[in-house]
This record gives C-alpha cells, structure tokens and sequence, in this order.
C-alpha cells in the first residue's frame, strides 16, 4: 500500500460520507472520490498482481481472498441495518431485493429500490467484487499491449459510455453508474495508468522537495479545474458519475504513486498519522455510514429535538464522531480477525 493514496482514500470516503449526511458543496468530490476508489484498487491490484500468467488455481485464490474481504463486512453492515429497521423504523423489508444485496447481485438490476436497497452503498461492493472477477483476465489479457492501445481501448469504451448516458435523465444515469460493467472502463483506465507509472517511474528517481509540491499541486489543480467546469456548466453534466473524474483522479493517483518516498508538501500531509489511520477503515467508513446514519438520527439527534434518520443540515458533521470510532472497532476486531482466517485457511490449502 503506497501510504499517501491510503490518506488519500480515506479522505475521499469522508467527502461520500459528508455528501450523503447532505453537505450538498461537496458533491463534486465525493463523485469523483468514487471514481478514484475503483482506479486505485485497480492500479494497487496490478502493482502487487501483474498475472503475466493465469492458472485456475491461481484465479481460485485470488477470488477468494479478495471476496472474503467484501462478503464478511458487508453481511455485518447488511444485518446492522436489518436490526436498526426492526428496532426504530418499523418499516417493511424488501427480502427479495435484500437476498440479492447480500449475494452482492444487486446492483445489476436498473430497479431503483433494488440496486440501492437497505445499504445503498453497497451497489460499489456488487461493482468491486465483479472487477476482482475480471481484473486477472484483464491484466493478463492487456499485460502484453503497449500504453496507447490501452489508451485506445479506454477511450472507445469512455465514447460508447459517454454515448448510452448522453440521453438518460438521472435516474437512469444512476442505474448505468452503478452497473457493474460500467465500471470495467475503470479497471482499463488502471490498468493504463500503472503501465504509465512505470514508464515514468524511471524519471522520477530523484525529485526534491519543491518539484514535488509542484507536481503534486498540480495534479489536484486539474481536479479542482474539472469540478469547476462542472460547477459552471451543464455541458458535462451527462458523465458526471462515471467519465470526467478518470484523468484528474488518474493524475492525483499516479502522482502520488510516483513520489511515493520523496513526497512533497501534499505527500507529506497525506503522510500525518491520523490520515493513515483514517486510510486504514476506510472501508468500513464507507459500507457502515448508513448504519450510523440510522444510529444518529434515531438515537443521537432526538437530544436536540430532531427525529427520524434524516440528517441533513448542521447536524451532519455530527455523525462522523459516531462513525469513526465504529469503523475502527469494526476493522480491529472484526475485519482484520476475519481476513487473517481466510489468509490462514489459503497458506493452509484447505481452500
């Protein structure tokens, strides 16, 4: 893990969360933040597993250890909710869509009330988990092709996307973002900017402190440049979800990975302990915040005379001291215990 994309990570989970308590100027962020959890996990998948060969053994083992870090937190943020419906809300579940959300099949269906359903965020985790399917053929498939056919294969695929969004009104827009074969445009996306990584690399040998802060301060300026135009504009609102995000995200990302060790100004902010750690369960930040959301505005907000699980307004930034410190008893004691048994059962072959 390369610690500054780690901080990086973290701080693009708060940003959804924050968007989703209703802090509506953070929009921007928070979408494009989504985009660059699906890059990174593709760009880290490849700097760790290239698969320059594929055995059915080694795409067994792959799977399974990438799906037992899915499947478990999200069956504990899944029944979380479950339980909080029964306890506060009193409303109806929809089991045939929540058999789905938990088998992470969900996000497949263009039904608004069933991608989404009781966790709406965990359409990314049905998303993710196909990406982890496909990324060891990919990786191997497009291991030997140069940089710019890549380049051209994520271009086509970013026009033909660009092309089934353009006439959509939002609520399909939302149906294409979060179906996971939207999202294999991101694993090649990854996949170019870790060839590029490694193109540049040899480059970046040698680079001091201000040449640092300087490129790294301008990978985020073409992030907020591309928030800005969406801001003043309409003309690129069509790709909002799923598009625009790709480049300045991918710049953020490679810049990072490139200075990786001889950080600038930014990388050495990102390199503050407590951004680790807020890297570390980000994660769990990011599947359990409707679990909190539910928590606060049932529990914690009748306090100040407001009820029901809405949460939107000043008491937003309220939930965050509720959700940081259960994302961190979650990954200490549940999802760290979790993963070193499924680690131990793969060194042990029993699986």
């Amino acid at each position: 893990m390369i610690k500054t994309i780690n901080s990086w990570r973290g701080l693009m989970a708060v940003a959804v969360v924050l968007f989703h308590c209703g802090v509506g100027w953070i929009y921007n962020v928070a979408v494009s933040g989504v985009t660059f959890f699906f890059i990174s996990s593709t760009f880290l998948l490849a700097m760790r597993h290239p698969f320059e060969r594929l055995t059915a053994r080694e795409y067994g083992r792959f799977v399974v250890t990438h799906a037992s870090r899915i499947y478990p937190l999200h069956w504990l943020g899944l029944a979380l909710l479950i339980a909080v419906a029964w306890l506060f809300t009193g409303e109806a579940i929809d089991w045939g869509a929540t058999a789905l959300s938990a088998l992470l099949l969900h996000s497949w269906s263009p039904v608004h009330d069933v991608h989404y359903g009781l966790n709406p965020v965990a359409w990314y985790l049905c998303a993710l988990l196909f990406c982890y399917l496909i990324y060891p053929f990919m990786s191997r498939w497009l291991g030997r092709w140069r940089l710019w056919h890549k380049v051209l294969l994520a271009l086509v695929l970013a026009l033909v996307l660009g092309w089934i969004l353009w006439p959509l009104n939002i609520p399909q827009r939302e149906a294409v973002f979060v179906n996971p074969l939207s999202h294999v445009l991101d694993v090649t996306v990854g996949l170019s900017l870790v060839h590029l990584y490694h193109i540049l690399k040899k480059r970046f040998q040698r680079v001091g402190f201000l040449a640092a802060t300087l490129i790294e301060v301008l990978a985020l300026l073409s992030l907020a440049l591309v928030i800005a135009v969406n801001v003043c504009t309409t003309w690129i609102r069509p790709w909002e979800d799923v598009i625009i995000w790709l480049l300045p995200q991918g710049a953020v990302m490679v810049a990072l990975a490139l200075l990786n060790g001889q950080e600038g100004a930014v990388g050495r902010l990102l390199l503050w302990k407590p951004l680790q750690w807020l890297g570390s369960i980000s994660f769990e930040v990011y599947v359990l915040q409707f679990v909190v959301f539910h928590l606060f505005g049932y529990v914690v907000s009748p306090l100040a005379a407001h009820f029901g699980w809405n949460i939107y307004g000043g008491l937003a930034w309220f939930a965050l001291p509720l959700l940081l410190p259960l994302a961190w008893v979650v990954n200490k004691w549940f999802t760290r215990p979790v993963n070193a048994f499924f680690r131990h059962q793969l060194e042990t072959k029993t699986i």
